[in-house]
């Protein structure tokens, strides 16, 4: 009975061997086959960040804030304003501009009736020296045939020459003030001040230059701000992107447009799909573009669909690319 047993127990251990054998090729070459038809040909990294835009928002001009109209996270419209300056130091420079402009139109209106003046002056003196061109020559022959003394000639060349500077001094006016009005410097000077001035007063209101959201505020009534002083920080709201990077053996077969799918870990149970953009010519932080990483490796970006949610301006996300 004992022996039975034994031959029994024998003959099911020979008869699991090839079982065990035959599961194990089985599972070799089911990973062999999903290796085949899902893995060949993809590449993926950890080594991922989730990028956009982003701008600093500066005054262009000095001034007094006394608006501030957006808080943090706050998403805002193209044009939507942000902050506004105290405008009433701008406005005086404007209206004293808007006056200079005037003054220097009033001016050139001024020399161009002088100059019509000048021109009537000239006009008569040219009636006068004629005259007396006459008186002259009629005086000239009196004196010659001894019917007037030589006074009476010296008094007619007294008047002649007379009539006759007052009629180049005429002229000469004339001459200048139809070069002051040909000269437009003046206005241009003025209406250049009109418009840096109504400039001035344009940057005391700070728009959003696209759609996004507010982060890193660092603005307060009452403030005074400077050019160039960051005050608020503006998130694109679309546009963003991932940037990888890649080991160099991993670049070699991809290609700009490849399908890639993105797992954000803000969204665990979603994958995003977008396409690479563009793949670093070079290696190194110094040289590839769109990568945050500083390590010798490849970088490549791609576009994310529109329409995802955002968040305002922070350091970026850590994400997972899988190239395919």
């Amino acid at each position: 009975m004992a022996e039975a047993v034994l031959e029994e127990r024998g003959r099911l251990r020979i008869g699991l061997k090839p079982i065990a054998i035959g599961v194990a090729v089985a599972l070799v070459l089911g990973a062999a086959t999903y290796w085949y038809v899902e893995l060949r040909g993809r590449e993926s990294t950890d080594d991922a960040f989730v990028e956009g835009h982003l701008v600093f928002l500066s005054p262009r001009v000095v001034g007094q804030v006394s608006e501030v109209l957006v808080d943090e996270n706050t998403h805002v419209l193209a044009g939507q304003v942000l902050v506004r300056l105290d405008p009433a130091d701008f406005e005086v420079r404007v209206a004293r501009a808007r006056a200079d402009v005037e003054a220097a139109k009033n001016r050139m209106a001024q020399s161009r009736a002088a100059a019509e003046a000048a021109s009537a002056q000239a006009r008569a003196a040219a009636v006068r020296v004629r005259h007396m061109e006459q008186e002259l020559a009629r005086a000239n022959g009196l004196y010659e045939r001894k019917v007037s003394s030589s006074s009476q000639l010296d008094s007619a060349v007294a008047e002649h020459d007379a009539a006759l500077a007052e009629l180049r001094a005429a002229e000469q006016r004339e001459l200048a003030e139809r070069a002051a009005i040909a000269n437009e410097a003046p206005v241009r000077q003025a209406e250049a001040a009109l418009r840096e001035a109504e400039l001035a007063l344009a940057h005391a209101t700070i728009t959003a230059p696209f759609d996004g959201d507010i982060g890193r505020k660092s603005v307060e009534v009452g403030a005074n701000v400077s050019p160039g002083q960051p005050l608020l920080a503006l998130a694109a709201s679309s546009g963003n992107w991932v940037s990888a990077n890649f080991k160099e053996t991993q670049v070699g077969r991809m290609r700009v447009g490849d399908p890639v799918e993105i797992y954000v870990d803000a969204y665990p149970d979603r994958a995003l799909h977008g396409h690479v953009e563009s793949i670093s010519p070079a290696t190194g932080a110094g040289t590839s573009p769109r990568s945050c990483s500083a390590s010798p490796c490849g970088s490549a970006s791609t576009s994310l669909p529109p329409g995802r949610p955002t968040s305002p301006p922070r350091p970026p996300s850590r994400s997972r690319w899988v190239s395919r």
